[in-house]
């Protein structure tokens, strides 16, 4: 009678969550349990579906690559003349390297779970992943770039203003700037702090909307400021599409933690199409 084997594992994450999968490679190997996918699983938090929240990565255009080094082009801007109509035409062309980055997220998990595959899949989709997204957005805006990802916050070349009326004037008083660099501003990145008061601002967020800005709300940007830029243009987000879930024991303390990690490079190509807005408080 021959034997038929049947490949059991889900690596790109097509009928399974990255959670399911865990569970599956947890009963099998307990705590050595370590499960490699080829899928960025910060992309998968189940809540997503229901209530939609843009994280950084959303903003970005991606681009799959396998290499742990990229070579991208950047044009910036140097003793450009302001008062042309396309300040663009005297920006520096060349190129730069996006070295792949691996971004890690823990989380301590309680040995009751551990013995349940249900709730250990569920702790692991709905409570490491969104540490993990986390910790991707600190990487894309906040990174030092020392041997990875420079987030965008710390890469030179990208503008700043400061507020100038309300928070809705200033916010397409920046947008229009994108422009005059030859950019169309098609995201913002602001502090749920203050994106919350812009429901009080009539219909701006549906008129950002309807003319394709999305905006990304997180604690990784300073309160009272907002990155508005075109991020579809102006940036590239470099996926490995791999990812990898696994126990590893609790630092200084008894018991276990689980670990996710994705890979992923950061390539900015017109630093200059971003700006960075201190926003009016109140």
């Amino acid at each position: 009678m021959t034997e038929v084997g049947m490949l059991l594992d889900d690596p790109e994450l097509n009928r399974r969550s990255p959670g399911e999968e865990f569970a599956l490679a947890y009963a099998r190997s307990g705590s050595a349990a370590r499960t490699e996918l080829r899928a960025a699983i910060s992309d998968l938090f189940p809540p997503a579906k229901r209530r939609p929240r843009l994280t950084v990565r959303h903003l970005l255009r991606k681009a799959v690559v396998t290499a742990d080094e990229v070579t991208v082009f950047r044009e910036h801007a140097e003793a450009v003349d302001e008062t042309t109509a396309a300040p663009e035409w005297d920006f520096r062309s060349g190129t730069t390297t996006a070295r792949v980055q691996t971004i890690r997220a823990s989380v301590p998990v309680p040995a009751e779970i551990l013995r349940d595959p249900a709730a250990l899949a569920a702790f692991v989709d709905f409570r490491l992943l969104v540490r993990l997204g986390t910790a991707e957005n600190d990487a894309l805006l906040n990174g030092a770039g020392d041997e990875g990802i420079r987030g965008l916050l710390r890469t030179p070349g990208i503008r700043r203003r400061q507020a100038a009326g309300s928070r809705a004037e200033t916010l397409l008083a920046t947008a229009a700037l994108c422009e005059w660099y030859g950019g169309s501003a098609d995201g913002i990145v602001m502090h749920p702090n203050d994106w919350w008061p812009l429901l009080t601002e009539g219909t701006l967020l549906d008129r950002l909307a309807g003319q394709g800005v999305k905006i990304s709300r997180t604690r990784m940007i300073p309160a009272g400021s907002a990155l508005v830029g075109d991020f579809t243009a102006a940036a590239t987000l470099l996926d490995q599409r791999s990812s990898t879930i696994l126990l590893e024991p609790a630092a200084g303390a008894s018991g276990l933690v689980l670990t996710a990690e994705i890979r992923e490079a950061l390539g900015v190509h017109l630093p200059g199409h971003f700006v960075l807005t201190d926003l009016p408080r109140g």
